[in-house]
């Protein structure tokens, strides 16, 4: 698979810099977030997932590098795989100008032809913003607006908070999903494992935490979803200072709800994958719990293939 190239694009202080700092970091990345300086013209990195190199462009969003960038696309904007376009959410008094800023970008890859996956987010959705009438109804309105490119591209929304490292985590995980056609395989593998065992969650990560396919029980609070997510990032860094493949753990929901869950480490050559499953806690059957545990083994066989037909 020959190198891709992943674009984040926007206005300046839309938060694309700090979105790739919190995913490239995981762990303790508010402090350098707050010392960020605005990119000037574009910063590059390259990272690897499921063995494939990808190199990252974080297009400075100031006006004079937009109109550098859009003088000369075919110098910049080519070859691009994936786009994530960043909007502030909060910035109401700039959406025309970011949506005019997005509207020229697709219609140079219109031009060329290049129909790629744009990724787009309404960012600095902070937890205390998910209920306010005023912002969602705005978002909308710009939703509604921009799906008249679906025609010619594959447009997908996501709200994104660094306050919220999974809501960031979820958009990225997503937009190189697409990249890789048989990862929908793991989440369609998880759904019908979850009948069997009546799951709360089951999860498959990489070891920088992207999501390679994931099922949730259906109505699960998104403070549960959280919960669960911060559980599973200090887990994984004990199991890896502690050098383990196998961690088990419980603990409750802020509903009293008790669950139960393991993270397991699947190796493949020099690729760590992290298995996380989590059921709810029979509380008066605990050695049920620990059976229903016990049985993921049974369906490892099915998840290491999938992962070698994908990696291969």
């Amino acid at each position: 698979m020959a190198l891709h190239k992943v674009s984040f694009c926007g206005l300046d202080n839309a938060g694309k810099t700090s979105i790739i700092t919190a995913i490239t970091k995981r762990f303790g990345f508010e402090e350098e977030v707050a010392r960020l300086a605005p990119t000037r013209r574009i910063a590059r990195d390259t990272f690897r997932f499921l063995g494939v190199e990808f190199t990252r462009m974080d297009f400075g969003g100031q006006k004079q590098y937009r109109e550098e960038y859009l003088k000369r696309p075919e110098k910049y904007l080519a070859g691009t795989d994936l786009m994530f376009y960043v909007i502030d959410a909060q910035d109401f008094n700039r959406y025309i100008e970011s949506i005019d800023y997005l509207e020229q970008i697709l219609l140079f890859f219109k031009e060329e032809q290049e129909y790629i996956p744009i990724c787009i987010l309404f960012h600095k959705f902070d937890p205390q913003l998910v209920d306010d009438v005023q912002i969602n109804k705005r978002i909308l309105t710009l939703k509604q607006a921009l799906t008249r490119y679906s025609i010619d591209f594959d447009i997908f929304f996501f709200e994104t908070t660094i306050f919220d490292i999974k809501s960031v985590m979820d958009a990225f995980s997503n937009g190189l999903s697409m990249l890789f056609e048989k990862m929908e395989m793991v989440s369609n593998l998880f759904s019908e494992i979850s009948e069997n065992y009546n799951a709360i969650l089951i999860a498959l990560f990489d070891a920088k935490g992207i999501t390679l396919g994931e099922y949730y029980r259906p109505h699960l609070q998104l403070q549960e979803k959280i919960k669960i997510y911060k559980i599973y990032l200090e887990l994984q860094k004990r199991v890896v200072a502690e050098n383990r493949v196998l961690y088990e753990f419980s603990d409750t929901f802020e509903s009293g709800e008790r669950f139960s869950g393991i993270i397991e480490v699947l190796k493949f050559g020099k690729l760590d994958f992290y298995l996380l499953f989590i059921v709810e806690e029979d509380e008066k059957n605990l050695e049920q719990t620990i059976v229903l545990l016990d049985k993921i083994e049974s369906a490892k066989p099915q998840m290491e293939n999938l992962i070698l037909q994908i990696i291969q």
